[in-house]
Formats: structure tokens, C-alpha cells, sequence
């Protein structure tokens, strides 16, 4: 058996020049992983914040847990929106919910803590408003590959 038996010794084929090339995905902006990280540490840091609340006695004496729990929720719903947003899904969601929250923030805005999540919450809807073309160029890629994948060409 010689020292390169089995091996491709041929040059690969030759490629149609004549054929448009395949559409290059354009990377991720960085005002939108800006955004993502903003949504995931945000909630992560208020979920945190907002746990000690939960947890305590006081909650369920005061009649205050289903508010606590709605906010528990706007908190998981927060990150999973800044990880759907960084894969470039969920533009809708996540303007709705960035928005829902920047009218949470505003309601409490004498707060130093909530003046700096509606100063990040705008970077987010800033960027979600502005790189609205991304997120449908993904889109389209999607259609694109579910109507070659049913066999429709």
C-alpha cells in the first residue's frame, strides 16, 4: 500500500462564474448586541433585585405577590427577549416588551435606578427602530430556505 492511495489528486471542480453568488449574511450590528446585553443584564439584575421581595413575608401579607410575580415574569421575559433578539428574532416581542418596560420605569422615575433603565431601555428601542432591516433580512432568509427545503425551486 503506497503512502497516498485514496488520496483526491485532482483539482476541484471548476466553479460556474456565470451563476450570481449566494447571498452573504450581513453580521450582527453592534447597536443590537449592544441591546441584547443591555436586556439580558438588565433582567438578570432585576430579577435578582426584585427577588429578596418575593421571598420575604411581608409580600404575602400585604396582598403584593401577584404584582411581584408579574414583575418575576417581566423579568424572564426580558432575557429570553435579549437572547431572541441577538439570533435576530423577535423584533416585534421585543419592542413590545422594551416598551412595556419603559413605561414601567417612567411610572417610577423619581428613582435613580429607574432613570437609568429608561435611559437604557431608549438605547434599546433606538436600536431595535434603527436596525428594523436586519432583523427582516433574517427573516427573509428563512422564507428563502423553507421554500427550497419543501422542494419548491
Amino acid at each position: 500500500m503506497s503512502r497516498f492511495e485514496g488520496a483526491i489528486t485532482t483539482p476541484p471542480e471548476p466553479t460556474d462564474s456565470s451563476a450570481p453568488p449566494a447571498p452573504v449574511r450581513p453580521s450582527r450590528p453592534l447597536l443590537i448586541e449592544v441591546s441584547a446585553a443591555i436586556l439580558i443584564v438588565g433582567g438578570i439584575t432585576s430579577l435578582v433585585g426584585s427577588l429578596p421581595g418575593a421571598l420575604s413575608p411581608d409580600a404575602e401579607t400585604a396582598g403584593a405577590l401577584p404584582i411581584v410575580a408579574l414583575i418575576l415574569a417581566l423579568n424572564v421575559l426580558t432575557i429570553i427577549v435579549g437572547l431572541l433578539i441577538r439570533t435576530g428574532r423577535g423584533w416585534i416581542l421585543a419592542l413590545n416588551v422594551v416598551a412595556i418596560e419603559l413605561f414601567l420605569y417612567l411610572t417610577a422615575l423619581p428613582s435613580a435606578i429607574a432613570a437609568l433603565f429608561v435611559a437604557l431601555d431608549l438605547v434599546v428601542l433606538f436600536a431595535l427602530l434603527r436596525h428594523r432591516w436586519w432583523f427582516d433580512w433574517l427573516a427573509e432568509e428563512r422564507r428563502d430556505a423553507e421554500f427550497v427545503t419543501r422542494g419548491n425551486r
